[in-house]
């Protein structure tokens, strides 16, 4: 017989969601360390970190239109995926509202002292992945949408009687 879905048991469910277990990892220098890891990595959770990793790619976009961009920014935020994993699916304190560069460092510490890698390794089989096939399908998804608006804008300059069009993408087909 089927249950209801009743406020005590969304409570239950929610409360599933939500187990951590606690792993121990150690530093390259021998400091071990306690990390408490989700069992189950949440679809809703997964988003959050696409979502934040999206939300710092328009961060450093925003910073090249101001011509401070530097060439650590841009190799940094390849980093920065585990990072935003960690804040959603450990307890270690990783700020909602840091800064991309903030965020970057926290990812070097990390990789320096050993633990990103300690901790990925902690997590269960295959989640990790699922994060980066999300990225990576809301970045297409992204892109897609920025191909469109740019159509969209050449299209509505066709009246343009001096038969130039302004293009802020890469042509990729005048080799």
């Amino acid at each position: 017989m089927a249950k209801k879905l009743t406020a005590s048991e969304l409570g239950k469910l929610k409360s599933s969601l939500n187990k951590k277990k606690n792993e121990y990892i150690k530093t390259i220098d021998g400091e071990e360390y306690e990390v408490a890891v989700s069992v189950e990595f949440r679809d809703s959770l997964i988003e959050n970190v696409a979502m934040a990793y999206i939300g710092y790619l328009q961060e450093l976009r925003e910073t090249s239109r101001n011509d401070e961009l530097d060439n650590e920014l841009i190799k940094g935020t390849l980093k920065i995926v585990p990072v935003l994993a960690f804040r959603e699916f450990t307890n270690i304190p990783v700020p909602k509202k840091a800064t991309l560069k903030d965020i970057i460092g926290l990812s070097e510490l990390l990789a320096d002292k050993g633990i990103t890698e300690a901790l990925l390794s902690k997590f269960p089989d295959g989640e990790y992945q699922k994060i980066v096939n999300k990225i990576e399908l809301a970045a297409k998804s992204a892109k897609s949408v920025v191909g469109e608006i740019m159509l969209a804008n050449a299209l509505s300059q066709d009246g343009d009687d001096s038969g130039l069009h302004e293009s802020y993408g890469s042509d990729e087909s005048s080799e």
